[in-house]
């Protein structure tokens, strides 16, 4: 597979596969625990979640898909991973919302949250896999990498 096809669609499934998941696991890990935070109102737990929350919803998707893109996942793995957070956590918001967790209601400020972290996590993701796919080509260029 020419290195060019392997950068752009994937190499091997399992590998996408499992970065897609692996991430899934841990934004659905960091959201969980904001809102356990959030409802118990703990004040540490919550400050500390909230500032986590935005790192991984809106940050790691860069380097994550960074490593996707240099171990040869393809690029609409990649850019999967730009659209798992905002998935993750609308799903979480969406049942603590249906459960009736307090301080989560149901309004249409939700879907202006959604947006705006699906706008910031999947750039993220385009500028991680913009920088893996040089890294690529840049080390089987000076044959660091290997195409095989």
């Amino acid at each position: 597979m020419t290195t060019t096809k392997a950068l752009l669609f994937g190499r091997g499934r399992e590998r996408a596969v499992g970065l897609v998941v692996g991430f899934t696991v841990a934004v659905g890990v960091v959201a969980a625990a904001t809102l356990v935070a959030s409802a118990v109102d703990h004040r540490t737990v919550a400050i500390l979640s909230a500032r986590t929350l935005p790192v991984v919803m809106v940050y790691a998707p860069a380097p994550i898909a960074a490593v996707g893109a240099y171990a040869r996942c393809g690029g609409p793995a990649c850019l999967a991973v730009g659209v798992v957070p905002v998935v993750v956590l609308g799903t979480l918001l969406a049942v603590a919302s249906a459960l009736g967790v307090p301080g989560v209601d149901g309004g249409a400020w939700i879907a202006d949250l959604m947006g705006s972290f699906l706008a910031g996590s999947v750039a993220s993701a385009f500028v991680g896999f913009c920088a893996g796919v040089t890294a690529a080509l840049v080390a089987d260029l000076v044959g660091v990498g290997s195409d095989e």
